[in-house]
């Protein structure tokens, strides 16, 4: 019976068929890497037609070996791409633009940002509903605000 696991190259494209399946089935990027080999396993086998069993897991082998270091090169390039400031909290928000949602009185407000609203502290000046801040830091929960600084025009020649 195992003999006809190593007689075609079908039998290693379909497994690697079932093993791909049976990741998306139940994902966890382990059963992928066995996929990817076994799919290799079946096109060494259209290369070299009748190869002994031995070659056959040997390539296994190394073809598993490949597919997770390009996997592993390949996570370690998406995760370079992720913004650095993905779940940092509120801390996420210093440094951008918003909008007073609800009057300061007494130095607390509430701020318009990424369509939801949030308390805020602001020490410098008494702010108006829809005046532009900047978040410039974050006390406990709440963020620290000030008034946004207009830029100038640009100077005409």
């Amino acid at each position: 019976m195992l003999e006809l696991i190593f007689a075609s190259h079908w039998y290693w494209l379909i497994a690697a068929a079932l093993l791909l399946i049976l990741e998306i089935i139940i994902p966890g990027i382990f059963l992928i890497w066995l996929g990817l080999g076994a799919a290799l396993v079946g096109l060494f086998l259209l290369l070299v037609p009748g190869a002994d069993p031995a070659w056959q897991l040997l390539a296994l082998a190394a073809s598993i070996c490949i597919a997770v270091a390009a996997g592993l090169k390949w996570q370690k390039k998406l995760l370079h791409r992720q913004p650095q400031s993905l779940n940092l909290g509120l801390e996420g928000f210093i440094g951008r633009s918003a909008r007073v949602s609800q009057a300061f009185v007494h130095g607390q407000g509430r701020v318009y940002l990424e369509d939801s609203t949030y308390a805020a502290v602001c020490n410098s000046a008494a702010l108006s509903e829809g005046l532009p801040v900047v978040v410039t830091a974050v006390d406990g929960g709440l963020l620290v605000v000030e008034p946004e600084r207009a830029t100038p025009p640009p100077a005409s020649h």
